[in-house]
């Protein structure tokens, strides 16, 4: 069933959300009263989680190893203060070649 090739993002959408390991997360943001009406990071304590809510589509380890293998990937650190900035290294998954 389904197709034979399957688009990438289709793909990483798969490998970026929890809900394809068959749990399901409620409450995960907020909105604001009227007149704002803005969405808000809920508390992750606060978060409802229902465990195998439906049948997974991929299992929970390869989803948390694709997770891993995105963080060590990914171009973005988080400094002392909590704030996102970029690594320091330009292409930092690429080995440096030293020429003698």
């Amino acid at each position: 069933m389904g197709k034979k090739r399957w688009p990438v993002r289709t793909i990483t959408d798969m490998l970026s959300n929890e809900k394809y390991t068959g749990d399901s997360f409620y409450k995960r943001t907020l909105g604001t009263p009227f007149p704002v009406v803005k969405r808000i990071k809920n508390d992750p304590d606060k978060v409802q989680r229902t465990r195998n809510h439906h049948p997974p589509i991929i299992n929970k380890e390869t989803f948390y190893q694709a997770q891993e293998m995105k963080k060590m990937r990914s171009n973005i650190e988080i400094d002392e203060q909590g704030n996102r900035v970029r690594k320091t290294t330009h292409y930092s998954m690429k080995q440096s070649i030293t020429i003698a």
